[in-house]
């Protein structure tokens, strides 16, 4: 990873996404880099996805009574992202924190994608929403992934029915997995889609994180203190 010139965002706050599959390592990650930022003296908030209960709950319904498809799933899940976008994420902002997002619009953008649902819903929110400064792809081995979620004892959840139901897959879970990862990377190495965010590319979590959102703080405060400066002398 290279500290090379960001493109710095002026913006109040600093937002900070972490993607990749379940079970890439970024959440170990994450609390290591607040942890660092907090001794540091920043304000920093880690805002998971799909943190809302009242959602998880409906979703968990749903599920129980063979309910549950891509679509309604699809629709949960954006409106858990918009509401604590609009109550959590953008009023920390504001208020000049540094806001660590584990798991980010990319999440839904690629899950609807894989899970066989329109993509529409996600292409309208992600223009509502703010751009992160840093967006971290955490690029692991799926094989690596499944054995983590494996020793975690916890299943992985999706709704794509065609690969429940498709008898010839010998490992569904792998299959879902590598199938997210290839999202992740054809919707990543679209400059179209990243030119607005300084994305980092994380090979199987060899990453120096607190190094690179320092380095990008540095430079951020900064480029603000300049503007300052220079706006003052203009208005003399």
């Amino acid at each position: 990873m290279e500290n090379s010139t960001k493109k710095i965002h002026n913006h109040t706050g600093t937002l900070i996404a972490c993607e990749g599959i379940s079970g890439c390592g970024k959440s170990v990650s994450i609390r290591e880099l607040s942890d660092f930022l907090n001794s540091q003296g920043h304000c920093v908030h880690i805002a998971e996805w799909n943190s809302n209960k009242k959602i998880r709950s409906l979703v968990k319904y749903l599920y129980s009574k063979k309910l549950l498809n891509a679509f309604n799933y699809s629709i949960l899940q954006w409106i858990g992202f918009l509401k604590d976008y609009y109550t959590c994420i953008l009023p920390l902002l504001k208020k000049n924190y540094i806001v660590i997002a584990d798991r980010y619009i990319y999440t839904g953008l690629n899950r609807d994608k894989v899970n066989g649902t329109t993509c529409k819903i996600g292409r309208m929110v992600l223009k509502l929403v703010r751009i992160p400064d840093i967006v971290f792809f955490f690029d692991t081995n799926p094989d690596i992934c499944k054995t983590r979620i494996k020793m975690r004892n916890k299943e992985l959840f999706h709704t794509n029915k065609d690969i429940h139901n498709n008898s010839s897959l010998k490992d569904k879970e792998l299959y879902y997995l590598k199938q997210m990862r290839i999202e992740y990377v054809k919707y990543f190495e679209n400059p179209e889609k990243t030119m607005n965010t300084n994305l980092v590319h994380i090979i199987n979590n060899n990453c120096h994180m607190n190094e690179y959102v320092k380095d990008y703080i540095e430079q951020k405060q900064c480029e603000i203190h300049e503007s300052q400066v220079y706006n003052g002398t203009n208005g003399m």
